[in-house]
């Protein structure tokens, strides 16, 4: 009998598969990558889309038939309840997920994502659900698990527990009982009313006695004062005043905080009244001359000096400020640590205080009255226990964990307020002022990770301008996919060789052909009449766009002036009699139009301001 194995017959493979396996192993066994960061390795070097590649299973499926060894270490019971224990003991510590899972690998336990979670579940650590800060109820019938997608799932697994705390997330249902649609006692409705017409005449009275400063945001129930507003004293003008009397964009005003923070801690300055006479103006003259925005902003010659030396001056000051500050915020988790509470206590106790302001419709503290709100405190320490215990050791460090808990509960309250549509807000996304607006800097990291990135990069070397620290980033140039420099001088010089299978460097089923990079467009510049540039600027200079769009030929445009800023740029046509037309120019859209109709000998006017040639 013939024993010899049936060749199966179906559907050929989508794929030939017969010159990856070598990388594959490499890449999935010996490197450990996952199936998706394979698909991606193809995607970047070949420059294809992912959805022309083998989805995850295909990638995995494959991999079995190849006989590559599995992943799968299932845990042992008795290693679960290890792992269980110890994820359990540093939640008590109110660690987070990311450092948990960190720390677990440090400790030799690399569990996978799925493992992982069902751990968490298990020990009853998901704090982010339906019922926000409340205790879910034990008679409630349990509910069904409604299917969510991959993305969904795993934005819900990953919950960091130092912010585990949701009180956005309300079911729907509770907006029908308990306090949340309580209507106020005329009585009730008729003092508050009173209580914001005499906050608004108050208001009102010490802004006409210049008893306070101009409110150039909404504050509580107050709006913001007249737009135009002059401030009372110079020491007053806003940031974002600042940043438009310094022809500032919020990357180079950030920039120019972190150029001087530097030199404030090379000189142990924190606050300028604490300076030896000078030092402080030397500070900025260095400040100054390191940078060519400044350099050419602050020339002698350039225009409203008083106002440019005001704003720089402001923004050192702010500097100071913040150095003075920094690192003495507390996060949920250290409060809660200081207090000797795990997530869980934590979440507890400021639903209580929740629970308080919903009963009493809180609407502010301004609106409630000093004396009102310190009541609701007053109730919220009576209402547990531990609360007590902590506001009796009368201990300095512990009350501002207790305050920061507080206002935690309270920010929650009021967003959920405004989500419900029961709060009216005096300014929503309103903005104010000549300048850029403020300058986001993103979330503050909570890993420890992320930290040691963020420390690494902060004592970095600074880099003066913008347009070269953008060139060490990456940003504003085209980004090359398999990047890296070795990759680009391998590419120039066929000298490296990164271990790659060979058969990979020819196009195959699903990989298709690389294309040739963009070639630079040649284009003539003039600098047109009412541009403002110190130094001797050419009248007439070549440049090569990158590429046929805006960033680029404002680069090009400025090749010649450091720091100068394009204000206007229009492309000339010339007609067959020599006649020359204006196209102003302004967005890709009309730059494409404008190099399709100039040909070859493409030609702009620009206007230029701020610059130093």
């Amino acid at each position: 009998m013939d024993e010899t194995p049936k060749r199966r017959v179906g559907r050929p493979s989508k794929y030939d598969w017969g010159d990856k396996r070598d990388i594959c192993y490499k890449l999935y066994v010996e490197e450990k990558k996952s199936a998706q960061e394979i698909a991606k390795y193809f995607a970047d070097r070949f420059n294809v889309s992912e959805e022309d590649l083998p989805c995850k299973k295909g990638f995995l499926r494959q991999f079995g038939i190849w006989g590559f060894p599995s992943r799968i270490n299932k845990l042992s019971e008795e290693d679960e309840r290890t792992v269980s224990n110890r994820i359990k003991e540093m939640w008590e510590q109110n660690i987070s997920q990311k450092d948990i899972k960190d720390i677990l690998v440090e400790e030799g336990w690399d569990l996978k994502g799925h493992v992982f979670n069902k751990l968490w579940r298990q020990n009853g650590l998901r704090l982010r659900i339906d019922q926000g800060y409340k205790p879910p109820d034990p008679n409630a019938p349990p509910k069904k698990r409604q299917r969510t997608s991959n993305a969904a799932e795993e934005a819900t697994e990953n919950v960091n527990p130092d912010d585990a705390i949701d009180l956005t997330s309300e079911p729907p249902q509770q907006e029908q009982d308990g306090f949340l649609n309580m209507s106020l006692d005329p009585d009730e409705a008729a003092r508050r009313t009173q209580r914001l017409f005499e906050i608004q005449l108050e208001s009102d009275q010490r802004l006409s006695d210049r008893k306070r400063r101009r409110r150039i945001r909404g504050y509580g129930h107050l709006p913001p004062d007249e737009a135009g507003l002059a401030p009372r004293y110079a020491s007053e003008t806003s940031l974002d005043e600042c940043k438009a009397y310094l022809q500032l964009s919020n990357e180079r005003y950030q920039a120019i905080r972190g150029d001087f923070e530097v030199i404030c801690r090379e000189l142990g300055i924190i606050k300028k009244t604490q300076c030896a006479e000078g030092v402080w103006e030397d500070c900025k003259k260095r400040l100054i001359r390191e940078n060519m925005h400044l350099s050419a902003v602050m020339h002698p010659l350039q225009p409203d000096q008083e106002k440019k030396t005001i704003a720089l001056d402001c923004v050192c000051c702010d500097v100071t400020k913040r150095m003075r500050v920094q690192g003495k915020s507390i996060t949920i988790a250290q409060a809660n640590n200081m207090l000797g509470l795990n997530p869980g206590e934590s979440k507890e106790i400021r639903r209580l205080l929740y629970d308080i302001l919903t009963a009493d419709n809180f609407e502010s503290r301004l609106v409630s009255g000093e004396d009102h709100f310190q009541e609701l405190r007053h109730r919220w320490f009576a209402s547990n226990e531990k609360l007590q215990q902590i506001m009796a050791e009368n201990d300095p460090g512990k009350k501002k964990a207790v305050e920061l808990l507080g206002k935690d509960a309270m920010k929650r309250f009021r967003e959920d307020k405004n989500k419900r549509g029961e709060r009216v807000i005096v300014q929503k996304n309103a903005h104010y002022g000549p300048g850029p607006g403020p300058a986001w800097m993103g979330t503050a990291p909570r890993s420890k990770k992320a930290k040691a990135a963020e420390a690494a990069k902060n004592t970095s070397p600074t880099i003066q301008e913008p347009n070269v620290r953008n060139a060490v980033e990456g940003r504003g140039y085209p980004q090359q996919r398999n990047g890296g420099l070795l990759a680009t001088v391998a590419q120039a010089t066929g000298n490296i060789d990164f271990g790659i299978d060979p058969a990979l460097s020819t196009a195959g089923p699903f990989i298709a052909p690389q294309t040739n990079a963009a070639q630079p467009i040649p284009a003539y510049f003039r600098l047109a009449p009412g541009s403002s540039v110190v130094g001797n600027h050419p009248r007439m200079w070549l440049g090569k766009l990158a590429s046929p769009t805006i960033p680029a030929l404002h680069k090009a445009a400025t090749s010649k002036a450091g720091a100068a800023q394009v204000k206007k740029v229009n492309g000339i046509v010339k007609d067959a009699d020599g006649t020359e037309n204006s196209w102003l120019v302004e967005n890709n859209d009309e730059l494409e139009v404008y190099l399709g109709e100039a040909g070859e000998k493409a030609t702009f006017l620009v206007v230029l301001e701020g610059g130093y040639a």
